[in-house]
């Protein structure tokens, strides 16, 4: 679809200010854990594939401010588990690249979307398995690639080591930042970007920008289990309307 479409799409704007404005508040406010909002939304108008696209270049500039935020007070040893994990499941989720149908890609996006907005009751229990960093930086890199949805998985692993909260979203700002500047390299083997997503991506980085710093203040004031709360319900929405989508269109 050309971009001309995307430009004159009332819907498209309005999703993509609401997904990626939410993004960037839980890039610096909460740790991604709202993160994968802003691909099941734009799903909605947009094949997924192009959505994957369009988010990455916007994800790295979120990135750089929240690493600019919190970089004093990463935890590097956890990092240094996590990443080469992340390393394999990026990988992995380069080799899966255009072998789903759009329809197969909705509903995986869909049920992930169901399954981590209800993490916190489903999936707990899971963060103490021996060597959990390797299972979820592995998990996290292979959603964060195929749908960005890495948030999630890095969060049950944050959360079962009792962080406190400025080192944990230092840490998750952190490995963010380094797992989607290695996505860029399966991306581009793909072919996943055209330069009129770039161009796409451009105009939307003010709305990046906003959100970040909109979550970096509203993490000091709010409330945090009230936030992830709403968070957690949108998703759930989300993956609703995206299996319905998948299914009404096969």
């Amino acid at each position: 679809m050309a971009i001309e479409v995307y430009l004159s799409s009332p819907a498209f704007w309005a999703l993509a200010l609401v997904g990626l404005t939410l993004t960037g508040i839980s890039k610096s406010g909460f740790a991604g854990g709202a993160g994968v909002l802003a691909v099941p939304l734009l799903a909605l108008v947009m094949p997924v594939s192009q959505a994957v696209a369009l988010c990455l270049p916007l994800l790295l500039v979120m990135d750089a401010k929240a690493v600019h935020y919190y970089w004093r007070d990463v935890d590097w040893p956890t990092l240094k588990k996590l990443i080469p994990a992340a390393v394999v499941g990026i990988a992995a989720g380069g080799l899966l690249f255009g072998l789903l149908p759009d329809n197969a890609l909705l509903i995986g996006l869909g049920l992930l979307c169901l399954l981590f907005g209800l993490w916190t009751h489903l999936l707990k229990h899971l963060a103490a398995l021996p060597r959990a960093s390797y299972l979820w930086g592995s998990l996290s890199g292979l959603t964060s690639t195929l749908v960005h949805a890495g948030g999630p998985p890095l969060n049950i692993y944050l959360l079962s080591l009792a962080m406190p909260k400025r080192r944990w979203l230092a840490t998750a700002a952190m490995f963010f930042a380094a797992m989607n500047l290695i996505k860029i390299v399966p991306y581009a083997i793909n072919g996943q970007w055209h330069a009129e997503l770039l161009w796409l991506s451009l105009l939307l980085i003010p709305v990046a920008v906003f959100g970040v710093w909109l979550g970096y203040q509203i993490q000091r004031k709010l409330d945090e289990a009230r936030f992830m709360q709403i968070c957690r319900l949108l998703l759930l929405g989300s993956g609703l309307v995206l299996i319905g989508k998948a299914l009404g269109g096969a």
